[in-house]
Protein backbone atom coordinates (compact mmCIF):
# COMPACT_ATOMS: atom_id res chain seq x y z
CA UNK A 1 0.00 0.00 0.00
CA UNK A 2 1.22 3.49 -0.85
CA UNK A 3 1.86 5.93 1.98
CA UNK A 4 -0.48 8.45 0.36
CA UNK A 5 -3.30 5.91 0.62
CA UNK A 6 -2.90 5.40 4.37
CA UNK A 7 -5.33 7.07 6.73
CA UNK A 8 -3.88 10.00 8.62
CA UNK A 9 -3.75 7.89 11.78
CA UNK A 10 -2.02 5.03 9.95
CA UNK A 11 0.53 7.42 8.46
CA UNK A 12 1.33 8.88 11.88
CA UNK A 13 1.66 5.39 13.38
CA UNK A 14 3.86 4.26 10.47
CA UNK A 15 6.13 7.26 10.98
CA UNK A 16 6.81 6.02 14.52
CA UNK A 17 7.95 2.52 13.59
CA UNK A 18 11.54 1.47 13.04
CA UNK A 19 11.28 0.95 9.28
CA UNK A 20 12.12 4.66 8.72
CA UNK A 21 9.33 4.72 6.12
CA UNK A 22 8.02 7.35 5.99
CA UNK A 23 11.13 9.31 6.80
CA UNK A 24 11.74 13.01 7.07
CA UNK A 25 11.67 13.64 3.32
CA UNK A 26 8.27 12.02 3.00
CA UNK A 27 6.96 14.02 5.94
CA UNK A 28 8.38 17.19 4.35
CA UNK A 29 6.48 16.43 1.14
CA UNK A 30 3.31 15.89 3.17
CA UNK A 31 3.80 19.28 4.85
CA UNK A 32 4.13 20.88 1.41
CA UNK A 33 0.97 19.23 0.12
CA UNK A 34 -0.92 20.29 3.26
CA UNK A 35 0.29 23.87 2.83
CA UNK A 36 -1.21 23.99 -0.66
CA UNK A 37 -4.50 22.57 0.60
CA UNK A 38 -4.70 25.09 3.42
CA UNK A 39 -3.88 27.99 1.08
CA UNK A 40 -6.68 26.88 -1.25
CA UNK A 41 -9.10 26.67 1.68
CA UNK A 42 -8.25 30.27 2.64
CA UNK A 43 -8.73 31.45 -0.94
CA UNK A 44 -12.08 29.70 -1.22
CA UNK A 45 -13.30 31.09 2.13
CA UNK A 46 -12.23 34.49 0.81
CA UNK A 47 -14.43 34.00 -2.29
CA UNK A 48 -11.60 33.56 -4.80
CA UNK A 49 -12.42 31.79 -8.06
CA UNK A 50 -11.25 28.27 -8.76
CA UNK A 51 -8.83 29.45 -11.47
CA UNK A 52 -6.51 30.87 -8.82
CA UNK A 53 -7.08 27.87 -6.57
CA UNK A 54 -6.21 25.44 -9.36
CA UNK A 55 -2.70 26.88 -9.51
CA UNK A 56 -1.93 25.10 -6.24
CA UNK A 57 -3.15 21.70 -7.46
CA UNK A 58 -0.11 21.09 -9.68
CA UNK A 59 2.26 21.57 -6.75
CA UNK A 60 0.08 19.64 -4.32
CA UNK A 61 -0.20 16.68 -6.73
CA UNK A 62 3.57 16.66 -7.26
CA UNK A 63 4.22 16.73 -3.52
CA UNK A 64 1.68 13.97 -2.89
CA UNK A 65 3.67 11.80 -5.31
CA UNK A 66 6.88 12.69 -3.48
CA UNK A 67 5.43 11.35 -0.22
CA UNK A 68 5.99 7.89 -1.68
CA UNK A 69 8.89 8.68 -4.02
CA UNK A 70 10.98 9.98 -1.16
CA UNK A 71 10.47 6.79 0.81
CA UNK A 72 11.92 4.73 -2.04
CA UNK A 73 14.53 7.22 -3.30
CA UNK A 74 17.30 5.77 -1.13
CA UNK A 75 16.62 2.17 -2.21
CA UNK A 76 19.14 2.31 -5.07
CA UNK A 77 21.89 3.38 -2.65
CA UNK A 78 21.10 0.45 -0.36
CA UNK A 79 21.04 -1.99 -3.30
CA UNK A 80 24.35 -0.65 -4.61
CA UNK A 81 26.06 -1.18 -1.27
CA UNK A 82 25.16 -4.88 -1.56
CA UNK A 83 26.91 -5.27 -4.92
CA UNK A 84 30.09 -7.38 -4.98
CA UNK A 85 33.41 -5.59 -4.44
CA UNK A 86 36.00 -8.30 -4.80
CA UNK A 87 37.66 -7.15 -8.04
CA UNK A 88 38.64 -3.70 -9.26
CA UNK A 89 35.91 -3.84 -11.91
CA UNK A 90 33.31 -4.79 -9.32
CA UNK A 91 34.47 -1.94 -7.09
CA UNK A 92 34.12 0.55 -9.97
CA UNK A 93 30.65 -0.74 -10.86
CA UNK A 94 29.59 -0.66 -7.21
CA UNK A 95 30.95 2.85 -6.65
CA UNK A 96 29.23 4.20 -9.77
CA UNK A 97 25.95 2.57 -8.73
CA UNK A 98 26.21 4.10 -5.25
CA UNK A 99 26.75 7.55 -6.74
CA UNK A 100 23.77 7.14 -9.11
CA UNK A 101 21.71 6.11 -6.11
CA UNK A 102 22.73 9.21 -4.17
CA UNK A 103 21.77 11.40 -7.12
CA UNK A 104 18.26 9.95 -7.02
CA UNK A 105 18.19 10.34 -3.24
CA UNK A 106 19.06 14.03 -3.75
CA UNK A 107 16.74 14.75 -6.68
CA UNK A 108 13.51 13.75 -4.95
CA UNK A 109 13.83 15.93 -1.84
CA UNK A 110 15.28 18.75 -3.95
CA UNK A 111 12.12 18.66 -6.04
CA UNK A 112 10.10 18.81 -2.80
CA UNK A 113 12.03 21.96 -1.89
CA UNK A 114 11.28 23.48 -5.30
CA UNK A 115 7.56 22.72 -5.21
CA UNK A 116 7.10 23.96 -1.64
CA UNK A 117 9.00 27.12 -2.60
CA UNK A 118 6.59 27.63 -5.51
CA UNK A 119 3.67 27.34 -3.09
CA UNK A 120 5.19 30.10 -0.94
CA UNK A 121 5.64 32.22 -4.06
CA UNK A 122 2.00 31.73 -5.06
CA UNK A 123 0.82 32.52 -1.56
CA UNK A 124 2.85 35.73 -1.49
CA UNK A 125 1.33 36.70 -4.84
CA UNK A 126 -2.19 35.91 -3.61
CA UNK A 127 -1.91 37.71 -0.25
CA UNK A 128 -4.27 40.53 -1.31
CA UNK A 129 -6.90 37.89 -2.15
CA UNK A 130 -6.66 36.10 1.19
CA UNK A 131 -9.26 37.44 3.59
CA UNK A 132 -8.65 38.32 7.22
CA UNK A 133 -11.27 35.83 8.43
CA UNK A 134 -8.86 32.95 7.87
CA UNK A 135 -5.50 34.70 7.88
CA UNK A 136 -4.20 32.53 10.71
CA UNK A 137 -4.62 29.60 8.29
CA UNK A 138 -2.59 31.53 5.71
CA UNK A 139 0.22 31.82 8.23
CA UNK A 140 -0.01 28.11 9.09
CA UNK A 141 0.06 27.23 5.38
CA UNK A 142 3.21 29.33 5.00
CA UNK A 143 4.76 27.63 8.04
CA UNK A 144 4.02 24.22 6.53
CA UNK A 145 5.54 25.17 3.17
CA UNK A 146 8.63 26.56 4.92
CA UNK A 147 8.90 23.34 6.92
CA UNK A 148 8.69 21.36 3.67
CA UNK A 149 11.55 23.40 2.19
CA UNK A 150 13.71 23.15 5.29
CA UNK A 151 12.91 19.50 5.99
CA UNK A 152 13.68 18.40 2.45
CA UNK A 153 16.88 20.48 2.58
CA UNK A 154 18.08 18.41 5.54
CA UNK A 155 17.64 15.25 3.47
CA UNK A 156 19.41 16.78 0.47
CA UNK A 157 22.36 17.93 2.57
CA UNK A 158 22.72 14.53 4.20
CA UNK A 159 22.91 12.81 0.82
CA UNK A 160 25.09 15.51 -0.75
CA UNK A 161 27.80 14.68 1.76
CA UNK A 162 28.28 11.33 0.01
CA UNK A 163 28.39 12.71 -3.53
CA UNK A 164 31.93 12.53 -4.95
CA UNK A 165 31.44 14.64 -8.10
CA UNK A 166 32.46 18.09 -6.81
CA UNK A 167 31.04 19.96 -9.80
CA UNK A 168 27.66 18.25 -9.48
CA UNK A 169 27.72 18.75 -5.71
CA UNK A 170 28.35 22.49 -6.17
CA UNK A 171 25.51 22.68 -8.69
CA UNK A 172 23.11 21.06 -6.22
CA UNK A 173 24.31 23.34 -3.42
CA UNK A 174 23.73 26.42 -5.58
CA UNK A 175 20.21 25.27 -6.45
CA UNK A 176 19.47 24.68 -2.79
CA UNK A 177 20.68 28.11 -1.75
CA UNK A 178 18.57 29.76 -4.44
CA UNK A 179 15.46 27.80 -3.43
CA UNK A 180 15.99 28.51 0.26
CA UNK A 181 16.55 32.24 -0.29
CA UNK A 182 13.48 32.62 -2.49
CA UNK A 183 11.35 30.58 -0.11
CA UNK A 184 12.48 32.63 2.87
CA UNK A 185 11.82 35.89 1.01
CA UNK A 186 8.23 34.81 0.26
CA UNK A 187 7.76 33.42 3.75
CA UNK A 188 8.82 36.71 5.33
CA UNK A 189 6.53 38.65 3.00
CA UNK A 190 3.60 36.52 4.14
CA UNK A 191 4.54 36.84 7.82
CA UNK A 192 4.84 40.62 7.56
CA UNK A 193 1.65 41.21 5.58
Amino acid sequence: MKLIDLSLNQYIEKAMDTSSVPGGGSVAALCGALSASLAVMVLRISGVDDINCDLYDVHSDFLKENIDKDSSSFDDVLKAFKLPKDTDDEKKIRSAAIQRGYIKAIDVPLSTMEEAGKILSLMAEHLPLMGEEAFSDTLIAADLARTAVRGAAHTVRLNLASLKDKKLKASYENRMVKIERNAEKHFQRIQNY
